[in-house]
């Protein structure tokens, strides 16, 4: 429960930096990936977690063309963490699909109660 509460704070930060100053989601987005990879190392519930945040506001940055956060949004922590061996980040790459599977799910709930 708290992750959910740290992950809705970290992108209400977002949207007042980008509101605010006027910085692009991109830029706002490498930054915002790598505090909330930091937070699931040490405060958090490690790797897991972060694959699945980082999976469901992937699809969700995409599902509403922002391509430039898109792009800050994959799991690019974790490989220079992993010195960028697969081989031992394979085991991870399944709760990136769950957050995938997560982000596809709450973007056409989202669709489906917008009128147009």
């Amino acid at each position: 429960m708290i992750d959910f509460v740290v992950g809705l704070g970290l992108f209400l930060l977002a949207l007042v930096v980008v509101r605010r100053w006027g910085w692009a989601w991109g830029v706002v987005g490498v930054w915002l990936n790598l505090l909330w990879f930091i937070y699931q190392n040490e405060l958090g519930q490690g790797w897991l977690f972060y694959m699945r945040g980082v999976g469901l506001a992937f699809v969700l940055a995409a599902g509403y063309r922002q391509y430039g956060l898109a792009w800050a949004l994959l799991p690019w922590p974790l490989l220079v963490v992993g010195r960028f061996e697969m081989q031992t980040l394979w085991p991870y790459f399944p709760a990136w699909g769950e957050g995938l599977m997560l982000g596809a799910v709450f973007y056409l709930l989202v669709g489906l109660f917008k009128r147009p």
